[in-house]
């Protein structure tokens, strides 16, 4: 959400930004109806995602563990909006980008 601040939009720098996110969505979008998307370049440049979770926030985001070399404290995660969840193909879509999906969460009985 923007809002405008007198005459001008504080955060308009921001708003540009998520207009190129929103239009990069729309062409991954495109590209998923299209059976064109994720290509094999899009996937191998997509982090990998362990004891992945959907979780309900205001949007639908992804919560999980980065899979790298970083030390356990950077490999927190938690996703921009979701927008495409293909489990059985292993990926997803957020606004932001693309993700491959390692093991899910173990639920607790």
């Amino acid at each position: 959400m923007f809002e405008l601040v007198g005459e001008e939009f504080a955060d308009a720098d921001q708003m540009l930004l998520t207009a190129s996110r929103l239009e990069r969505l729309a062409a991954n979008l495109r590209a998923i109806h299209a059976s064109a998307g994720p290509t094999a370049e899009d996937l191998s440049n997509a982090p990998v995602i362990e004891n992945w979770a959907m979780e309900y926030v205001p949007a639908k985001a992804l919560f999980g563990r980065v899979a790298s070399h970083l030390p356990e404290k950077y490999l927190g995660f938690c996703s921009t909006d979701l927008w495409v969840l293909a489990e059985p193909r292993g990926w997803v879509l957020t606004l932001e980008r693309w993700y491959r999906l390692g093991r899910p969460e173990k639920l607790q009985n």
